[in-house]
């Protein structure tokens, strides 16, 4: 018998493994690529196995788990592809029949890293999440979690613009997105803010070198009566280079080389949001201003509104079904505004984020000095606009 038809059966075999991402690909032919990290490098062989270049595949993965050991992936592909020179069962097929959430995450796995290297994501073609309508000067750099992508991309605040400087692979909870409840295995959707760093030293091995904590919940969270604590961005257990991309048990988890890759952008300070949503909408850049224009005119208009004494035109902005205390609020107001002679506020690092959700909604916050013709203070504000009835409202103010 001729070996290469004893071998034609064994091959496709191994693409089995592959087949539910192969037949999303667009791409008819596979170039290398230049680049060379983990990523990359799987990708790369990935694209040997789809062009059927089984010999350029296995030293490829070979050299991968030379330098990765505990990946995984590379040890399955490299498994299944010397199975079938020898004839053997598949191990895909083995592991599917053993562990079939962990075959289809290894899946998942390989096509939202395939997606990203060849510049398949909104991000790679140079989209920007619309979420990103403003941010403060002392908020260097913003985290976008997708979960559609299974991907946590890094972006820097230009001022005007934002450029995506990093991204990396990321896992998410169990049972997705939504948290709700301790212990959902969810991951928190909405806009949060690192809050401290934990090293590695003192956490159990399975968060790798260190984490860092964000504040779930938020104060829409607890307004929404959700509970649960010890939401972190965090790396990985050491015998695995990274989880699949639904493995946590609701935090957002790398792998621990690119943990300590993106500690660089982190500031422990509040300073650094971090957007999680279970699919952004992407925008050009060029329509930025466009989409970020009618949050300025509408924080203006509060402000004017507030200056001009005018109580009723003041507490429209707050909406009398959600915020609060509202009456008390009004009554408070009213009595305030009485003592004035004149009120100037000026707003300083103003940050406008949408809020992830199925609800149109806004993350405001902003440093108020607050003058009048008896009083002066400066403090740090934070509101949650919410769109009612075709209206903009505040639902919470801290």
């Amino acid at each position: 018998m001729n070996p290469e038809s004893k071998l034609f059966s064994p091959t496709k075999r191994i693409l089995i493994l592959l087949s539910p991402i192969l037949a999303l690909f667009t791409i008819s032919s596979f170039s290398a690529f230049a680049q060379s990290n983990y990523e990359s490098e799987i990708v790369n062989s990935v694209g040997s196995l789809k062009d059927e270049n089984i010999d350029d595949s296995q030293q490829s993965l070979e050299e991968l788990i030379k330098k990765y050991p505990n990946s995984k992936l590379g040890h399955l592909l490299i498994a299944d592809i010397l199975a079938a020179r020898a004839g053997a069962p598949s191990l895909a097929d083995q592991l599917a029949s053993e562990d079939d959430a962990q075959l289809n995450g290894l899946r998942d796995e390989t096509l939202h890293r395939w997606r990203t290297q060849t510049a398949q994501t909104p991000a790679e073609r140079g989209l920007i999440p619309a979420n990103l309508l403003a941010s403060a000067p002392t908020q260097r750099y913003i985290l976008a979690a997708d979960a559609t992508e299974s991907r946590l991309y890094v972006y820097e605040n230009l001022g005007t613009s934002y450029q995506l400087v990093a991204d990396y692979f990321m896992t998410i909870g169990k049972q997705g997105m939504g948290k709700n409840k301790e212990g959902d295995l969810r991951t928190p959707e909405g806009v949060y803010f690192i809050t401290s760093y934990l090293p590695g030293k003192g956490l159990p091995a399975r968060y790798g070198p260190g984490a860092f904590p964000i504040n779930y919940p938020n104060e829409y969270d607890k307004k929404l009566r959700r509970t649960g604590y010890g939401i972190w961005i965090h790396g990985t257990e050491p015998e695995n280079y990274n989880r699949v991309p639904l493995a946590s048990d609701g935090c957002l988890s790398l792998s621990n080389d690119e943990f300590l890759e993106i500690k660089q952008y982190i500031s422990t300070d509040w300073t650094t949001p971090v957007i999680i949503s279970s699919g952004f909408h992407w925008i050009d850049p060029s329509l930025k201003t466009q989409h970020t224009s009618p949050a300025r005119e509408m924080m203006a208009q509060w402000e004017a509104d507030w200056e001009s004494l005018d109580t009723d035109k003041f507490v429209s902005h707050y909406s009398a079904s959600e915020f609060k205390n509202y009456e008390a609020f009004v009554k408070r107001k009213r009595i305030v505004n009485a003592a004035k002679e004149y009120i100037e506020i000026d707003l300083n690092n103003l940050s406008i984020y949408d809020y992830p959700g199925e609800e149109p909604m806004m993350l405001v916050s902003f440093d108020q000095e607050y003058r009048s013709n008896n009083h002066h203070s400066v403090t740090q504000k934070k509101q949650y606009w919410k769109k009612q009835d075709g209206r903009w409202q505040i639902i919470h103010e801290s």
